[in-house]
């Protein structure tokens, strides 16, 4: 709405300036009225394309009005008919406006409005009826044909494939069902469901298999589900994910359904994230919530169910103004070659770790605090943050120890997919002065499961100008195993409960050296994480893993505190 209304603003605000240049050389008043009209409706489309998105629905009536209105006055003030003709079929846009935005009553009522303008401003300059009445025969067929357009879209609710709710279908019954609950003060719960590993499906048996099992699926679920709770909505939100609306349901009762529809889909796993409606919420937000839900129980794992939780609002505030000015600190962790033992300074690398401080409550778990960023938007603005210190924070460690190293950085799959990630990145790089070659982006697991073309593409983009790329936590899932030979990666980075088993598990031990091997051919090096103890130490030589990190060596520290641990007797010097 503020994008198309902001254009169209600033679009007629041109074209009725452009109406009136033959009198430029000698401006009279009509011409001077019509040109500060015109700059009104540019101002104010600039305004909405800038600001817009900040209005209420309700705003833009207000604002469809005064459109109408400015044209009405504009074609009353031209200096000629013709003029005042070429201005009236600025009206057209209003009509689009108004059909496309607004219920189809108050569509109506401000189609009259609009007709009444037209036909109003014309006939006050006294041009031909006939004239007029030409116009508006344009202006009612424009009306007519959107009016059909947009009831037709309107009306396309239903999925293709499986019968079931499209995404329009689920918007319109979500925030029926939203104002319904807020006016009864009832429950209300929503659930979005990911089918896991689809992908391997469609790969393996072609898109055929794909829309198979989704028919399937939602046949079962949609049985099992309306059993439960009949006034329910199973919906097709889009390509392998569902979403169900539960009217009358609490949190709870949200959560024992979703168990209910993971034991119909077996075999097939399916990620579930559930969230429930709260006081004065918008239907928006709550699916927002649950979407942030889904993305922790695919993160966690998949094959689970996961529950938004309430929203500390003070602390996500707090959030906001720390990643607005900058406080957010980074900590370095060394990647040493194993054998050194505790305090170890064969140092090849560091990985860079978000931490906050909070003003009044202390240190912030990223437990707490990077859930936080997830659920809420904030998760690229925290990557540009931790990012852009981690890499000064490394050209200082590396000025101090007096050779080069690797900096690992961690990116949300989120943001892997913003347009903008790569050119920051680049930006942050040359600003710091720390080399591209010295970069490692680091992607967990469970990223490359679920990674999207537009994801592989980041990485191999991130790869093409010099940047590593690394698998964190590797070992948490299987698909990324089957994956290696095709994802864009550098490093393997074995996750700390893989590390920990080594000791007390000759399975364990096993599969390590079987991995080795096949990274050895693949050409990828293991970082294995999480070293803690003398033995896993031993344990990781005898198996000759390259690399490794952990307490054993050195805790994650800020740089001039880590500068003194690995040297004692270098000073850091922080650039300005």
């Amino acid at each position: 709405m503020a994008y198309t209304t902001g254009a169209f603003y600033v679009t007629g605000g041109t074209a009725a300036a452009l109406t009136t240049t033959g009198s430029w050389p000698h401006p009279d008043p009509r011409t001077t009225a019509v040109l500060v009209l015109a700059a009104i409706a540019v101002t104010a489309g600039a305004a909405l394309l800038r600001w817009g998105r900040s209005l209420p629905h309700g705003a833009y009536h207000p604002v469809v009005v005064q459109g109408a209105l400015l044209v009405a006055t504009a074609v009353v003030l031209s200096r000629d008919d013709v003029t005042a003709l070429a201005i009236a079929g600025i009206f057209v846009f209003c009509a689009i406006d108004n059909l496309y935005f607004f219920a189809r009553r108050a569509a109506l009522a401000h189609t009259a409005l609009l007709l009444a303008a037209v036909a109003g401003s014309l006939l006050w300059r006294q041009i031909d009826p006939g004239v007029v009445g030409a116009v508006m025969i344009v202006q009612v067929a424009v009306v007519a044909v959107i009016g059909r357009l947009v009831q037709r879209a309107a009306h396309g609710t239903r999925d293709g494939l499986t019968d079931l709710l499209n995404r329009r279908g689920l918007d319109e019954r979500v925030e029926e069902r939203v104002e319904g609950a807020h006016r009864a003060g009832a429950p209300l719960a929503v659930a979005l469901i990911d089918i896991d590993h689809f992908k391997q499906v469609n790969d393996l048996g072609g898109h055929a298999a794909g829309d198979e099992l989704l028919v399937d699926l939602a046949g079962r679920l949609s049985a099992r589900l309306h059993a439960l709770v009949p006034a329910a909505a199973l919906a097709r939100h889009g390509g392998d994910e569902f979403a169900v609306v539960l009217p009358g349901t609490d949190l709870d009762g949200a959560q024992d359904v979703a168990q209910a529809l993971r034991a119909e889909a077996a075999p097939t796993g399916l990620s579930i994230g559930v969230a429930q409606l709260r006081a004065g919420e918008d239907p928006a937000t709550l699916m927002r919530r649950a979407d942030s839900a889904l993305y922790e129980a695919k993160a966690a794992g998949r094959g689970r169910v996961a529950v938004a939780g309430g929203v500390d609002e003070g602390l996500l505030e707090d959030l906001r103004t720390a990643l607005r000015e900058g406080t957010l600190q980074a900590v370095l962790q060394p990647v040493v070659v194993p054998g050194a033992g505790p305090g170890a300074t064969r140092l090849v690398g560091v990985e860079a770790l978000a931490r906050w401080t909070h003003p009044v409550r202390g240190p912030v778990s990223p437990a707490v605090f990077i859930p936080l960023a997830e659920a809420n938007d904030l998760i690229a603005d925290l990557d540009r943050v931790v990012i852009r210190r981690a890499c000064a924070d490394a050209v200082e460690l590396r000025r101090a120890v007096g050779q080069d190293l690797f900096l690992t950085v961690n990116a949300s799959g989120r943001h892997l997919v913003d347009p903008d990630f790569l050119q920051d990145l680049l930006a942050t790089a040359t600003e710091t002065g720390w080399p591209l070659s010295g970069l490692v982006v680091e992607v967990t697991e469970s990223t490359v499961e679920s990674a999207s073309d537009a994801t592989r593409d980041t990485l191999e983009e991130l790869r093409a100008v010099g940047v590593r790329v690394a698998i964190d936590d590797f070992g948490t899932g299987y698909s990324a195993l089957s994956q290696l030979d095709t994802m864009p990666a550098d490093f393997l980075k074995l996750d700390a409960h893989f590390t920990a088993q080594l000791t007390v598990s000759d399975r364990r031990r096993a599969l390590l050296a079987g991995l080795l091997r096949m990274s050895t051919d693949l050409g990828l090096v293991v970082i294995a994480e999480g070293v803690e103890t003398g033995e896993q130490e031993q344990a990781l030589l005898a198996l000759g893993c390259p690399l490794a990190q952990g307490y054993w060596y050195q805790r994650p520290q800020p740089v001039a505190d880590l500068v003194r641990a690995l040297h004692p007797d270098t000073p850091v010097v922080r650039s300005a």
